[in-house]
């Protein structure tokens, strides 16, 4: 699998507040969403003084201690990636986006669940389709890359934001290169686990200037028909649903 967004992967997975975060606020409607059944019982425990608060497009904004920043956090879980939500997901992220401005003084960053489960899965294994499906859906709405948080559970959230912060530098977003979005254009298809061979991704790359006028095209009856002309009704197919469902398994 290949990753193009910036991720920070974490080990850590004690229990404990943050040593870089002073004080902060969280979303108050944090509580009207399922998520608040993995996070709000951390959040609520924590002894870093979280505020409930009125925030705008975000649902967590710390302030770090080691860098005299404000980190802006937007929380997502499995089924916020999932077809049935994936409009709101997608205003979500394009709202977070614009809400970012120039300051060295903001970072932002998404935080990405990757279990519903309040605590770590007996087998300490995950699917990741569900962050290549994120991946995905940046790409495809947002004009550039916000660094992506994996979160294995509720357990270490904190301590998977100490190992962000503690190399957080004034990152700067990027827009994806065109070998980037190569990369993850292999695995636009819903024919998991195989990808795209090089002969059809260099079709898709000559058709589409972009993954997102791609995911356009295929929602098109003229998009259709150029795609089964060039590779045939069925892998058209499969590319349209990897669009439809967004490659994510039931968890």
């Amino acid at each position: 699998m290949c990753l193009t967004i910036q991720l920070y992967p974490t080990m850590n997975t004690q229990i404990s507040p943050s040593l870089s975060l002073i004080h902060g606020q969280f979303c108050s409607t944090l509580r009207r969403r399922a998520i608040w059944n993995v996070i709000g019982p951390v959040l609520t425990a924590s002894t870093l003084g979280l505020e409930e608060s009125e925030l705008q497009n975000c649902d967590l904004n710390l302030q770090l201690q080691s860098y005299s920043l404000s980190l802006r956090i937007l929380l997502l879980s499995p089924s916020s990636i999932q077809v049935s939500d994936r409009e709101n997901t997608s205003s979500r992220l394009i709202n977070f986006y614009h809400s970012r401005n120039n300051s060295y003084y903001q970072n932002y960053a998404i935080a990405l669940f990757l279990s519903e489960d309040s605590f770590n899965r007996a087998s300490g294994k995950y699917d990741l389709d569900g962050l290549l499906a994120l991946q995905a859906l940046v790409v495809e709405c947002l004009p550039a890359l916000v660094p992506i948080i994996p979160i294995p559970d509720s357990s270490c959230f904190f301590s998977c934001l100490e190992e962000y912060t503690t190399s957080l530098a004034d990152i700067p977003l990027q827009t994806p290169s065109l070998t980037d979005s190569m990369a993850l254009l292999s695995h636009v298809t819903s024919a998991h686990p195989y990808v795209l061979s090089d002969q059809e991704r260099n079709i898709l790359r000559d058709l589409f200037p972009s993954l997102r006028s791609m995911s356009q095209a295929v929602r098109s009856p003229e998009g259709w028909n150029v795609l089964v002309d060039y590779l045939g009704e069925v892998r058209t197919r499969e590319i349209a649903d990897f669009w439809d469902h967004d490659r994510v398994c039931e968890w």
